[in-house]
């Protein structure tokens, strides 16, 4: 598009040179028929008579492309504090944000993740965020299916276990969304990422007590029917049997699946305590 000086220019040159060409031939035309000071008049007069036309209008372009220019420069502003607002919130926010571009090389981080990780823009742009962020107990697959996923410019969302430049380990939730540019090519994503660390401890204290609740249950329902079956039988037996020495032998059994009873009961109250404790 042309500039507005260089589009005043063009149309005053086609106006003057289409004033040369026709001005003289038309006076010409009439130089019969007109007073020959009238003609003097004309023919002399028809250069301040093209300087008061084309001032006019020139000055009337000049006001349009003023405008224009007001106008052009109060968008631009506009457009600038827009930008300038948006990048400030995208700046402060606490979510996790990383834009990575086409080929999956990072391209920009806001301050919650230098913050979160320790690791600064100059250290980790022009790098995919594997480099970095991924570590010993990462799973492989859920990497393997974000890649797949960037492959098919999808939208997703996952858990990922990251870790920091120290090496501590942490959780994330992420939203991952494809970049296209105004001639929509693919120009990279936009990841936003929620710590989740907190829930994920949680998810596996909650694994872990369940694990403990199947054993004492298991220790309840098995161990325990054992000694207590082996009492109430050895106590009928003592109901029906009149011989001393029998009595005292059934006696001597009751008294060891008692023992072992008490230490079955021992072995889950210590379960359940060091559970209570491990929780607090």
């Amino acid at each position: 598009m042309r500039s507005g000086p260089l589009r005043i220019a063009i149309f005053y040159m086609l106006i003057a040179l289409t004033w040369i060409a026709l001005s003289e031939r038309v006076i010409f035309l009439f130089h019969n028929t007109l007073n020959p000071e009238i003609y003097l008049w004309l023919s002399s007069g028809k250069g301040f008579l093209f300087v008061l036309i084309t001032g006019f209008f020139l000055y009337r372009l000049i006001l349009i492309d003023k405008k224009k220019l007001v106008e052009s420069n109060d968008h631009q502003r506009r457009s600038d504090d827009e930008l300038k607002r948006l990048a400030d919130i995208v700046t402060r926010v606490n979510n996790m944000i990383i834009i990575t571009d086409e080929n999956n090389l990072i391209t920009w981080i806001n301050k919650a993740v230098e913050d979160h990780t320790g690791f600064c823009l100059h250290e980790i742009a022009g790098k995919t965020p594997a480099n970095f962020f991924i570590g010993p107990k990462t799973d492989k697959e859920v990497i393997n299916t974000i890649m797949q996923k960037k492959e098919a410019l999808e939208f997703f969302v996952t858990d990922v276990g990251c870790y920091t430049k120290k090496g501590d380990a942490f959780w994330v939730y992420g939203e991952y969304t494809p970049l296209f540019g105004d001639d929509h090519k693919h120009s990279g994503y936009i990841a936003v990422y929620n710590d989740i660390t907190w829930r994920k401890q949680k998810e596996e204290e909650i694994t872990r007590q369940n694990e403990k609740l199947k054993e004492v249950a298991w220790l309840s329902s098995h161990q325990v029917r054992r000694p207590v079956a082996n009492i109430m039988g050895l106590a009928n037996l003592m109901n029906i049997t009149s011989d001393m020495d029998e009595r005292i032998k059934i006696l001597e059994r009751i008294n060891c699946s008692a023992k072992e009873l008490d230490e079955i009961v021992h072995v889950i109250n210590s379960k359940i305590a060091n559970e209570f404790e491990h929780t607090d």
